[in-house]
Parts: structure tokens; C-alpha cells; sequence
């Protein structure tokens, strides 16, 4: 019997060491924010009780309405979605995905009609169509890719914005492969 308890003593131990040395994890967080200082890098965020720098990473991605874009090119009342770690008080983010004009989605591919560039997502009642603008940015895998390379069954993320009756596609993020 008290093997059997030095045994689990010691993987309690390991496992709890381990988790001592696993590295930071980053983490999202959502809001509007407030300003933007280009010279210093730092994008802050609205807070309930206080607001919350960003300090953008050397290489961090700036993403705004489904484009890549500086810093600079952020506003006030802009929606975001900062990807950080923490270190120490700082907050250091290695991305920003936002949207000004722009609105996000998120489902199933049914089929893509590559002719006309059109990609359909199911729906519960109705599938909705969406439309490439001529500078769609797709990615799979984190890589940059083609509208062709697209699947039915994918699971993506759209960002997209409405002209009209149509939805005009800005970016797609697949998230899960058939």
C-alpha cells in the first residue's frame, strides 16, 4: 500500500512541476477601444472600471475589417479582438483583429461556386450566400491560400460586409477541416 501512495506522491509531483514550467498561454480579449498611440505601439482598450493598454509585439498583425493594416489606422469606437500575454504588468499582444464597418460570421461551407466566386454556408432554415471582393484574403491553416482551396463541409469564419443585398467577403478563416 505504500508503494502504491509513494507512486502517486511522485506523478503529483511531476505533474505539478510541470505545470510550474508550462509557458504563459495567450489569451483574447474583446472590447472598443479608446485610443490608439502609434509611437508607442499601444492600442487601449475601454474598461468598466479602468482601461487596458496593448503593447504591440515586434511582427504583431494588425487586422482591420478583414485587411491587414498598421496600428495607425485604428480608431476610437473600432470593436477589437486583442490576442496578449501578460508579462509581468504588461499586457503584450500579438495581434489585433478589428472591425469598424465590417461584421463577423461564422459557420459550415455547403458548396463553393467558384465561377462566380460565391461561397454558401449552411444554415438552420435558409443558406446564405456570400460573395468574394476582389481582394479576399483566405487562410487555412494559418497560411495564406486560394478561394479554390475551399471545401464543402470546412468550418470558417467570415468577415464580411453588406452592399446592398449582398454580402461582400473581406477575409476567411477556416477553423476545422472536413
Amino acid at each position: 500500500m505504500s508503494r502504491l501512495s509513494n507512486l502517486y506522491a511522485g506523478v503529483f509531483a511531476v505533474a505539478f512541476l510541470l505545470a510550474l514550467a508550462a509557458p504563459v498561454l495567450a489569451d483574447d480579449v474583446n472590447g472598443t477601444i479608446r485610443s490608439v498611440n502609434g509611437e508607442k505601439n499601444e492600442i487601449v482598450l475601454k474598461g468598466i472600471v479602468s482601461d487596458t493598454t496593448y503593447q504591440l509585439a515586434k511582427g504583431a498583425w494588425v487586422v482591420l475589417d478583414g485587411r491587414r493594416c498598421k496600428v495607425t489606422d485604428l480608431k476610437e469606437g473600432d470593436r477589437a479582438q486583442v490576442n496578449y500575454e501578460k508579462k509581468g504588468n504588461d499586457m503584450i499582444a500579438s495581434g489585433a483583429r478589428c472591425l469598424r464597418k465590417s461584421s463577423e460570421t461564422s459557420g459550415t461551407v455547403r458548396f463553393v461556386i467558384a465561377d462566380k466566386n460565391e461561397l454558401v454556408l449552411k444554415g438552420a432554415l435558409k443558406d446564405t450566400p456570400y460573395f468574394m471582393d476582389k481582394d479576399v484574403t483566405i487562410y487555412i491553416d494559418q497560411k495564406q491560400r486560394n478561394f479554390t482551396d475551399l471545401k464543402e463541409g470546412d468550418v470558417v469564419s467570415l468577415t464580411y460586409e453588406q452592399r446592398g443585398d449582398q454580402f461582400m467577403v473581406s477575409e476567411i478563416r477556416v477553423t476545422k477541416r472536413k
